[in-house]
């Protein structure tokens, strides 16, 4: 009986297939090779054949310059963390997943598969987010939102951008919020020293019922939001006006042969377009002088001293600026409501922020120091604003006054100079008193909600998880996490987190 023969090394092979088809088409080649390595004929026919596929399929699918090819090992860990990635990081609803999972790795998964891998995971978010310690947070910013009349509570970290609140209610009202942040509090340890807030009832109600010591600042948002809305209001109500008087006026030249009462009547409209567009375009001028005013009070200091304002300041020219937009009529009269019932809270982020600064004035030189360093601060600020061509040179201008400010009360000397930026400039950055953060999120929740029809506890325990986990690729905390700057803990990866660890190939591969 004939013993079976080893299998071919693979070197071996290789080296057969390439002579074999190398040398094709000579005679005696095949046979030769047979009998070298004691195979058969057809042994050696079946190398050289696949030996031509190989080339063929390198060179009929050739990658275009600069392209590179992969083979990759897709597993059902892979699969599901897609699903779960496109869930959050896209605007994409479960069908949405279920119709694109073909078309990036020829799989197919019914809806509620697909379902259920979300599902899990957003359980897996929700608890993870119950775990947090939110002690950490000082500056909180809360608000609200709408999907399909459904209120959304939301809660965010304005010192290092960590979501702590994303929850549908049924309601707005101060019990709601009261429950809300009552259970943050106990479960959660969130006792902030700050609130930046809106002008809603509820929330303020609830605030002050959950942390009775908080200091509720009201957002600057709003204030300069309303006021720019209705200046535009204004603007285009002005060239409205401008428009009709330019049509009565060609009225009247195509009149100039009609009769004379014709032309009389033409002319009376005239003067009543006139008289309207001057008074729309006083209005207009007159709010825009009270909104810039109102805008100059809410900042730090005057420009040229680095003297912090002081609450009574801003609450007196606020009730001012108030006064005189109630008499510009019904839409100005909103906003100076506005701005009559918040000038206190708008200016109360000043009384935090003095005592702040005088609990570091000492180590620094002095109030001098403090002053020059906030005077320094603020033209950096309005510097690097965009601003109008007739104010661009007085804002270089002082930028370079108060730097050379600056130097000179800390004698020139470094050390003293690093030792005053490194003091206050820290306090200065940390006074918050808008919401702008916040809105941020909302906006970038909201086609997620549009897309889902409501608002689903679920998904929002996942976006939040998601939002806190991820690194940010740019930003002035690019490169790190919310979570990681709220906690000190490093992740690398937030799917891991929810229990969604890559598969074992891709992470070799990584």
């Amino acid at each position: 009986m004939t013993e079976p023969r080893p299998p071919l090394h693979p070197s071996s092979a290789a080296s057969i297939a390439a002579t074999a088809l190398a040398l094709q088409g000579q005679y005696g080649v095949v046979t030769d090779l047979a009998r070298e390595h004691e195979l058969r004929r057809q042994s050696v026919y079946d190398l050289r054949d696949r030996a031509q596929q190989v080339l063929e399929a390198a060179f009929t699918s050739v990658p275009a310059q600069g392209a590179v090819r992969h083979t990759l090992c897709v597993t059902e860990a892979d699969v599901q963390r897609a699903i779960v990635a496109l869930r959050v990081m896209l605007p994409a609803s479960i069908r949405d997943i279920e119709e694109v999972l073909p078309v990036l790795f020829d799989v197919r998964y019914s809806y509620g598969r697909v379902w259920n891998v979300v599902h899990a995971a957003e359980t897996a978010a929700a608890a993870f987010n119950r775990t947090v310690d939110l002690s950490g947070i000082d500056s909180l910013a809360l608000d609200e939102l709408f999907s399909q009349g459904q209120p959304v509570l939301s809660g965010i970290d304005l010192d290092t951008g960590y979501v702590c609140l994303l929850q549908p209610s049924d309601s707005r009202s101060g019990e709601a919020w009261a429950a809300v942040l009552g259970q943050l509090r106990d479960g959660q340890q969130l006792v902030p020293a700050r609130v930046v807030k809106d002008a809603g009832t509820g929330l303020a109600a609830g605030v002050k019922t959950a942390w009775p010591g908080c200091d509720a600042h009201d957002d600057l948002f709003h204030a300069v939001f309303l006021m720019g809305k209705q200046q535009v209001r204004l603007e285009r109500r002005a060239y409205r006006e401008m428009e009709a008087v330019a049509l009565v006026e060609r009225r009247r030249t195509a009149a100039q042969s009609k009769p004379h009462a014709q032309r009389r009547s033409i002319g009376q409209q005239l003067r009543a377009a006139n008289k309207r567009m001057e008074a729309a375009m006083v209005r207009h001028d007159h709010f825009e002088t009270l909104a810039r005013q109102a805008t100059d009070i809410l900042e730090l200091a005057d420009r040229g001293s680095g003297r912090l304002r002081t609450q009574e300041e801003v609450v007196l020219v606020l009730s001012g600026v108030a006064q005189e937009m109630a008499l510009l009529g019904e839409g100005p009269r909103e906003v100076a409501t506005y701005l009559s019932h918040r000038a206190s809270g708008l200016g109360l982020y000043l009384k935090d922020l003095a005592a702040r600064l005088e609990a570091v004035s000492e180590s620094v030189g002095g109030p001098c120091v403090v002053e020059a360093v906030v005077r320094a601060y603020q033209a950096s600020l309005m510097h690097s604003r965009r601003a109008p061509c007739w104010d661009r040179k007085a804002r270089r201008a002082e930028l370079a006054v108060a730097t050379q400010q600056l130097v000179w009360v800390t004698a020139g000397e470094p050390q003293r100079l690093v030792s005053a930026l490194g003091a206050v400039l820290p306090v200065l950055s940390q006074r918050h008193r808008a919401s702008s953060a916040i809105e941020n999120l909302h906006s970038v929740l909201r086609p997620y909600l549009v897309v889902q029809k409501h608002a689903q506890a679920g998904f929002l325990a996942l976006f939040q998880a998601y939002s806190n986990l991820r690194k940010r690729p740019s930003g002035r905390f690019q490169g790190t996490s919310a979570y990681q700057l709220l906690t000190g803990q490093t992740v690398s990866d937030w799917l891991t987190v929810l229990g969604l660890p890559p598969s074992a190939s891709r992470a070799a591969a990584a």
